[in-house]
Order: structure tokens, then sequence, then C-alpha cells
């Protein structure tokens, strides 16, 4: 598993961190669990199936590489945190505003007993490097900042700007369409 980044390198870790792309089935199985985490944090129903649960039982499905990512965070070996990065699905990209172009950043999660510790900065600046290896130009995110308030002040302190909406498919009342020009 090739590291990412580490605490050692993140002047903002107050934690001893490692941060790697998942590539093995154990990954994908803590990954897995983060993500659960992620949607019970949130009062998602995944028994009913849908696209959030078909994600998770397929990983890494659109996070696959070359394309797309799933980083991991661990202290002393156990998930902390997570973020996806996949590539906008060519079915439901807006056109005429290089959607084909754009990394898209899905399920930041980080769990509780390691927030503010810098971990989620951590992964953020990680799914910059690894979306410019990539050649995406972009990152682009959506968020509900009802929902996830922490988050949304991260996106704020690194720069994410309001943008116009990238896909078709997702069309929630309190969405923020945000990006970042790499």
């Amino acid at each position: 598993m090739p590291r990412v980044a580490s605490s050692r390198l993140d002047s903002m870790a107050t934690l001893d961190y490692d941060i790697f792309e998942s590539d093995t089935p154990r990954d994908f199985e803590q990954v897995r669990t983060l993500f659960l985490e992620y949607a019970e944090a949130l009062g998602w129903d995944l028994a009913s199936g849908g696209r959030f649960a078909d994600e998770i039982e397929n990983l890494p499905g659109p996070y696959a590489q070359p394309s797309g990512a799933l980083l991991l965070a661990c202290v002393d070996g156990e998930p902390a945190g997570v973020l996806g990065l996949q590539p906008i699905p060519s079915g439901v990209r807006t056109e005429d505003i290089g959607a084909e172009r754009f990394g898209e950043l899905k399920r930041l999660f980080v769990r509780p007993s390691y927030r503010r510790q810098g971990i989620g900065h951590a992964l953020m600046k990680c799914s910059e490097v690894a979306a410019r290896e990539r050649g995406y130009e972009t990152l682009v995110l959506t968020t509900s900042a009802e929902m996830m308030p922490l988050a949304q002040r991260l996106y704020d302190e690194l720069g994410y700007c309001p943008i116009e909406p990238y896909r078709t498919d997702m069309n929630w009342p309190g969405v923020r369409w945000l990006g970042l020009n790499l």
C-alpha cells in the first residue's frame, strides 16, 4: 500500500496517521465499514437498496483506479477516515461545462473520535494530489451545510467555491455545488 501522506508531513496534524490509496480486499472492507458509519451518521436507511447501497456492495466501483481512488486514513493501523474520488459518470454530466475534466469527491467521513485532528484536511489535500495525477483540472463536490457543518467549514477553508450543477441526476433542496480549480 503506497503511502499518500503522513501526519509527519502535515503541520496541522495532532495525531500520528497515514493516508493511502485503498487497493486490497482488506482496504475495501475498511472503506465499506466507514461508508456504513457515514450513512448511519446521516440517518440513511440502506435496507431498501439504492445507488449508495450498490456502491458499498461493489467497492471499489466508481472509485476504481486508474480514474478514481479511495483514500483511507489510519491511526495506529485502525481506520479513522475515508474519501472517494471518481470521474463524473458520462450519462449524468451537465453538458458544455467541462465536467469530463472534473474529479468528484464523495463520502468524506472521519470517525467522531478522530475529528478536529487534521485528518479531514489531510484527506482533502491528498485528493488534490490524486486528482492531478489522474489529469483532472477541477475537483467538485456536493454538500449540505445543514447535514454536514464541519465538512462545510473545511471546504470553505480550502477554497472551494460555489459552481453550477455538474450532474443532472442530483437535485435536492439545500444542496451546494462546490469546486476547486487545480
